[in-house]
């Protein structure tokens, strides 16, 4: 008894060094994986709480890529493409079929009969391998198509993030403009008391400032449509805060028109699908080529009967089987082939017309990219500068009684559509680089970096 004691405690020893072996390595991966899931957590709450506060570009790029439903569900199809790989390549199922006879006429005493068959078929030899090359580049279209939707979305945020703070800019020089405006009501109905000016002078203030007025309500719209568009890309609630958004440094290319051509037929995502479509093609056709030669079956079969009298004994048969398809139709085969050598043209002319629709946009987009550019400067460099003297210039005649209030008013709408130009064409250079990048599939404001290796000193003599 004081052995089996031993043995039972030693047993039970061993058993609890054996759950230690497995629940140590257990409790670690799900410390692992809850502070995995804790830490992408907490990086929401800190993206959440930048862009509620004073967000960047970046920032508001980062949120999308995580919870974008458009690039979740590419993610998804890209991951069901790579899977497809081992359900193109894995042999047909096998079949197992049994028979049972419960009843004989042709016998006194009704033996019983039993069959069961087993049978695998089996492609031709390389008919899997190519059909394993049409579903690599299926999922190697998946992938691009995720990098696509990636580019697509982040060029919409950019293109939101700059009108949003077109907009805000615009309501900032509102806001000043309508102070400046007050202010000169004020002037000149004071000076219409004392017989200094007309009343239209007043008027003109008064329906300058009204209109000012107008322009900023129209722009608190604006600035509400344009944040439930970018929460929506962001899929956030659509009236969540976005704070004020800081300045993004205006970047210049770095790509003459024919670079950005010649980087386009190389990254753009629509031709590499296209590209990789070709391939695709190729590879149905050979696949094509497969199913127009025959596939092989091998199998078993077992057979049990009854002996005819009780003292005899039972006979049990066995036998392999092998079989083969003949594909003897010759039109079918042919219509296979043909339609395999229309995809493959297709597929090549889809690839020149994404070229072509890509240098189209490319030479529209560069266009309205350099005219913004041209605005930008020239308002920045020239006409507001002007404007700003004119402003002056007729604020000192107004207090001089050398000129009228209403050339004050005048002037001074001028600086305010000037700035708000300015603004403009700001605004409208960010979104027509995003757009622009996002045609090419690269950045066009700065080069990769080439690493050089550092050069090795020579021998001295």
């Amino acid at each position: 008894m004081d052995y089996e004691r031993t043995d039972m405690r030693q047993m039970g020893f061993r058993n609890i060094i054996g759950l230690k072996f497995f629940a140590i390595p257990a409790m670690v991966f799900f410390v692992i994986v809850v502070s995995l899931a804790q830490a992408a957590e907490n990086e929401l709450t800190v993206l959440e709480a930048r862009i509620a506060g004073s967000p960047s570009l970046r920032d508001l790029l980062s949120l999308v890529y995580q919870t974008s439903p458009e690039v979740r569900a590419a993610k998804a199809s890209w991951r069901g493409s790579i899977e497809k790989y081992r359900v193109e390549t894995g042999y047909p199922d096998p079949t197992i079929t049994t028979i049972y006879y419960p009843y004989d006429p042709s016998r006194d005493w009704g033996n019983k009969r039993v069959e069961a068959m087993f049978s695998q078929t089996i492609p031709f030899p390389g008919k899997l391998a190519a059909a394993g090359r049409v579903a690599e580049t299926e999922s190697e279209m998946a992938k691009l198509e995720l990098d696509r939707t990636v580019r697509d979305t982040a060029v919409k945020v950019r293109e939101s993030y700059h009108e949003l703070q077109y907009i805000r800019e615009a309501v900032r020089i509102a806001d000043l403009n309508r102070s400046a405006l007050e202010h000169l009501r004020n002037i000149g109905e004071t000076a219409y008391a004392q017989n200094r000016t007309a009343l239209y002078d007043v008027l003109k203030a008064q329906s300058q400032s009204g209109q000012v007025q107008y322009d900023r309500l129209l722009l608190e719209e604006l600035e509400r449509t344009e944040i439930t568009r970018l929460n929506a890309l962001m899929n956030r609630q659509p009236e969540a805060v976005i704070g004020p958004l800081q300045d993004e440094p205006q970047a210049p290319l770095v790509y003459g028109l024919n670079d950005i051509y010649a980087l386009a037929e190389t990254h753009r995502e629509e031709i590499r699908v296209a590209a990789v479509g070709a391939n695709k093609s190729r590879a149905e056709a050979d696949v094509a080529r497969y199913q127009n030669l025959p596939e092989f079956m091998v199998g078993f079969k077992y057979e049990y009967d009854a002996p005819d009298t009780p003292d005899a004994p039972a006979n049990n048969f066995y036998g392999i089987q092998f079989g083969m398809t003949l594909p003897i139709w010759w039109n079918k085969n042919a219509g296979r082939r043909e339609m395999a050598r229309a995809g493959t043209e297709k597929a090549a002319a889809l690839v020149s017309a994404q070229i072509n629709e890509a240098h189209a946009l490319i030479r529209e987009t560069y266009f309205r990219l350099k005219n913004a550019e041209r605005l930008l400067t020239l308002y920045r460099d020239q006409l507001l500068p002007q404007a700003s003297k004119a402003m002056q210039t007729a604020e000192i005649w107004n207090r001089e009684g050398q000129g009228s209030l209403t050339d004050f008013v005048e002037t001074e709408a001028v600086w305010y559509n000037f700035q708000l130009a300015l603004a403009r064409s700001r605004a409208d250079y960010g979104k027509y680089l995003a757009r622009l990048e996002g045609i090419v599939g690269i950045s066009l404001t700065r080069k990769p970096e080439i690493v050089r290796q550092p050069s090795q000193p020579e021998a001295a003599p």
